[in-house]
């Protein structure tokens, strides 16, 4: 969905001078209107602009769910007899997305001052667009938002779009895993060198740091198709007590009207609840969560992990797409990563948009998690308005992340050859683990004063070969040195299959295997 345009100018102040509202003037932007200068574009935020996330996150989705929230529940007192069948016929008419376009978002943003929420403004915009709808229909405006409070229509289309976000990145998330288990598949005994604390360490292959890459996305995941399956809906009334509802509900069991015509109806405000969950696809709650925040907290959390999991895979690939290491390759795509200054660049975006959302995503979630600590009696007074934005970043950033991520790992470029370089670099000292293991044992030297264990003659041996290749000692080529120091009893094959790096990576593919087994189905799951 495109952002609607205003029907209303906010025309532009003289240059230099200061809006009635107080907002600066557009001084030297001749033709751009306040409309325009107060939109947000996405200028700032490259991850997440123009995916599906940040439309489906975008103000004017946002007061779509707002105005339908609003819609359903009059189409659910309309089937129990609370309100007319046409009042309900009017609100659905109200909240049609066609009719998004005469709501003056910016306007509303600026009423919504007022009251300290939008839903104020906007409401009262939906009842004189359900009035001109049904001009003849009387009691209208009164037939929506009966019983209800700001929070119960803004919290739960806060959820309402949530769960239509998290289907967007969980959709992105099962085809990275999709991609990532063909790759790890594919490459389960390509050998590379692994590191720890920036330096090399051991030999590994690139299919499991591809299966390690898979297992965080799945149960990044999972952990949000969890978050995001029983999301609730709110509803309590102005402090939680439903006790505008409850009224109503007497009044028009009284009146006669409630499931007027059926027989032991047993209607009540929880009913009406229930049902109003079930028209828009969320969960009903024992009571209202007003000021029990953790819906809003384990959603958060659980976004929260899908950015670390794509951010780690950005920052390996960043490191390997080095020239001086040149293991990977991000997809190439005409007009991107290029530098006007510098030619022979080809910058990582894609990886570099990831990494920049991994560090912005802890700060986001500390704001919804400090939002929640500081909520207070029936109605935080501003915590709960703290929330708002630093909900929907995270939204916006884990879509971006999960969206960048998909893309770059459908079409990651393996180079196998700088691999194998790159494990060789080092050279047969890369598997002094296992040299200490199986060789140590046979460099013991007792007697004669000089009693030395075979580690310390192996590290003696290390060091040396280590001062050769820093030019401090010429010629002390480390399987030389070791090949003197080994009895006969070791065979020069032998010694050089111990000396491979490539022969010494565990359990790597079976690995592989196992967490291919485990989380490739991701891709097709889902709960029931």
């Amino acid at each position: 969905m495109s952002t609607p345009a205003s029907p209303s100018e906010h025309p532009a102040t003289a240059s230099g001078s200061t809006g009635s509202d107080g907002s600066a003037g557009l001084s030297g932007v001749p033709g751009l209107t306040a409309l325009a200068m107060e939109a947000d574009a996405g200028l700032l935020d490259p991850l997440s602009s123009g995916t599906t996330a940040v439309v489906q996150s975008s103000d004017a989705n946002y007061l779509l769910h707002l105005l339908q929230v609003e819609a359903a529940w009059t189409a659910v007192l309309a089937e129990h007899g609370m309100v007319t069948a046409a009042q309900a016929e009017a609100a659905a008419e109200a909240a049609d997305p066609r009719h998004l376009a005469d709501y003056d978002l910016i306007g509303l943003a600026r009423a919504g001052q007022s009251g300290g929420n939008v839903l104020i403004p906007a409401l009262k915009a939906m009842r004189a667009r359900a009035g001109q709808a049904a001009p003849t229909e009387p009691g209208v405006s009164s037939a929506i938002h009966v019983g209800a409070t700001s929070q119960d229509i803004m919290d739960t289309a806060m959820m309402r779009m949530a769960a239509q976000v998290a289907a967007t990145i969980l959709a992105d998330l099962r085809a990275a895993v999709g991609s990532l288990a063909a790759m790890a598949t594919e490459h389960r005994a390509t050998p590379m060198v692994a590191r720890s604390l920036a330096q090399h360490s051991l030999p590994s292959t690139f299919g499991l740091r591809a299966a390690g890459w898979m297992s965080g996305l799945a149960q990044a995941g999972r952990r949000l198709e969890d978050a995001t399956a029983e999301l609730p809906i709110q509803w309590g009334g102005a402090a939680g007590t439903m006790a505008a509802l409850a009224g109503r509900v007497t009044k028009a069991r009284a009146d006669g009207t409630l499931d007027a015509g059926t027989l032991d109806a047993v209607t009540d405000a929880f009913t009406l609840v229930e049902d109003l969950a079930q028209r828009l696809g969320l969960q009903a709650p024992a009571g209202p969560w007003q000021t029990n925040r953790m819906p809003i907290t384990g959603l958060a959390a659980a976004l929260a992990d899908v950015v670390a999991a794509c951010g780690k895979i950005a920052n390996d690939v960043l490191i390997s797409a080095r020239i001086e290491n040149g293991e990977l390759g991000e997809p190439l795509v005409a007009g991107r990563g290029g530098s006007s200054a510098m030619p022979h660049k080809q910058n990582p975006v894609l990886s570099v948009m990831i990494h920049a959302g991994a560090l912005g995503a802890p700060g986001t979630l500390a704001q919804v998690l400090t939002a929640a600590g500081a909520a207070n009696e029936e109605r935080p007074d501003g915590a709960w308005h703290a929330e708002w934005p630093a909900l929907r970043q995270l939204m916006r950033t884990a879509g971006g992340a999960a969206a960048r991520t998909a893309e770059l790992v459908s079409g990651l470029r393996v180079n196998t050859d700088r691999m194998a370089e790159n494990l060789n670099r080092v050279g047969p000292l890369l598997v002094s683990e296992r040299l200490m293991a199986e060789l140590a044992p046979l460099l013991d030297e007792v007697g004669s004063g000089r009693a030395r264990s075979g580690k310390e003659r192996l590290q003696e041996i290390v060091d040396r070969s280590l001062d050769s290749q820093h030019g401090q000692q010429q010629g002390n080529d480390f399987r030389s040195l070791l090949r003197t120091a080994l009895p006969d009893t070791v065979s020069d094959a032998e010694l050089d299959g111990l000396l491979d790096p490539a022969n010494y990576t565990g359990e790597a593919t079976t690995l592989v295997d196992r967490l291919v087994a485990e989380y490739r189905n991701f891709a097709e799951w889902s709960t029931t």
